[in-house]
């Protein structure tokens, strides 16, 4: 099967678990529409104790878009935190055998 349709497209609108699998991140994109910046970590694992790869941050009614190639190796899983105000998440990935 070709590896892009096996890549997923995922939208959160809070704090949580995205994969809990390893995974590649191909693309992220935070969103924000509150009045303050808003302010997004990206944690390689299942939670906020787990290491933070890097964090978004998108401005009132703007965006922070992130696009890699190669893609982001995340060995342990994707976790996404809304620290700071934030509206939604949205990651294509693609998850890996353990």
């Amino acid at each position: 099967m070709e590896e892009s349709r096996l890549i997923t497209l995922k939208t959160v609108t809070a704090s949580g678990k995205v994969s809990d699998s390893p995974c590649l991140i191909y693309s992220i994109c935070g969103i924000g529409i509150a009045d303050a910046a808003n302010v997004y970590g990206i944690y390689n694992g299942h939670g906020t104790s787990d290491k933070r790869k890097f964090r978004l941050v998108a401005g009132s009614y703007d965006a922070d878009f992130r696009l890699f190639s190669p893609p982001v190796y995340f060995s342990k899983g994707l976790y996404v935190d809304f620290t700071t105000g934030g509206s939604e998440v949205t990651v294509q990935f693609l998850k890996l055998a353990r």
